[in-house]
């Protein structure tokens, strides 16, 4: 059995995934399994997905019907033979060195769940941005005495590297169909976990300007936000954790909503905006009445104030769609 399985979901990457396959077989921890999940790709990558695993044996091909990027996921995690699981996406590329000292921090530890620093990539400077998440490598951390990780861990599923047992034992899946599910899974996995470590060192190259990135993307499934934040606090609610970690959930369910909510600028369609601005609002005030007070300040930007302000956030959207109207 290898020491760890990392699962590939691939759309219509074709231009990426020499990059990123390069970055898993190159890997110095040699005893893997690289699980690509070709999920209904109407371009070209299953020739890069079969050249790889006729040359490594260590890399799987598995093709499936488009279900979108959770049901790929969760279709490479049947598959998985390893104790521990990786999720990476197929436009970005890691460091040689990540599953080694993932591997070396789980087993030293014996924890749960490992969480590593990030680079923004920007392809066409080849810059890189380093994201720190604000945690000390030399300390292991439990949700029960450190609440604060269900707050400021980023939810990404790509910075982890997870004992598989934690998604079998508990039955917990990236929920089908929905864009943002790693914010619908991620916090369900801390609450599980009685060990979490974190290593202050980037391992994980995500591509921050590609054309047509899914965080880059305006469409009416900006609602998929909202459903993964009630996701969340139904299923806290259901375990009798809700109250426990009030706070760091309320901080968790205000900066995602604030994140969509911060969309609406690029949309033209009046009516629904208005809805989708008094749907957040109500969304918020229905797990959280005292919302407008907070432990952990959600507003991190001065511009935040506007888009917190139902009433205020109206004014500007209708302004906006004015300025457009006269300009053209």
């Amino acid at each position: 059995m290898p020491k760890a399985s990392i699962i590939v979901p691939i759309y219509n990457v074709y231009d990426y995934l020499d990059k990123c396959l390069d970055s898993l077989v190159n890997q110095t921890e040699k005893d893997i399994e690289i699980i690509c999940v070709n999920d209904g790709s109407t371009d070209n990558s299953q020739e890069i997905i079969n050249k790889y695993s006729s040359l490594d044996e260590r890399v799987t091909s598995l093709i499936k019907e488009n279900g979108g990027l959770s049901d790929a996921r969760n279709h490479g995690l049947v598959h998985a033979e390893s104790e521990y699981v990786m999720f990476i996406d197929s436009d970005d590329f890691c460091e040689l060195d990540m599953v080694e000292e993932c591997l070396k921090a789980l087993e030293d530890h014996q924890a749960d769940m490992v969480v590593f620093d990030v680079n923004e990539y920007f392809s066409k400077t080849d810059v890189r941005k380093t994201n720190n998440l604000p945690f000390d490598q030399d300390k292991i951390y439990s949700l029960k005495n450190n609440p604060e990780i269900l707050a400021f861990c980023n939810n990404a599923a790509w910075n982890k590297m997870y004992k598989k047992s934690l998604f079998t034992d508990n039955d917990i899946l990236y929920p089908f169909g929905y864009r943002h599910q790693d914010l619908g899974t991620t916090p369900l996995l801390i609450l599980k976990c009685e060990k979490v470590i974190f290593l202050n060192k980037p391992l994980y190259n995500y591509l921050a300007d590609r054309t047509n990135n899914l965080t880059t993307t305006y469409d009416k499934k900006i609602y998929h936000i909202c459903d993964m934040v009630k996701h969340v606090c139904d299923y806290y609610k259901y375990v009798n954790e809700f109250e426990n970690y009030y706070e760091e959930l309320k901080y968790l369910s205000t900066i995602n909503t604030l994140y969509s909510l911060k969309k609406v600028r690029f949309y033209t369609d009046r009516d629904f905006v208005f809805k989708f601005i008094d749907d957040a609002f109500e969304l918020l005030e229905r797990y959280f009445p005292d919302y407008k007070k907070f432990k952990y300040n959600p507003l991190h930007e001065k511009v935040d104030k506007l888009y917190f302000n139902k009433n205020l956030l109206k004014m500007y959207v209708t302004y906006n769609l004015i300025k457009k109207k006269v300009g053209k």
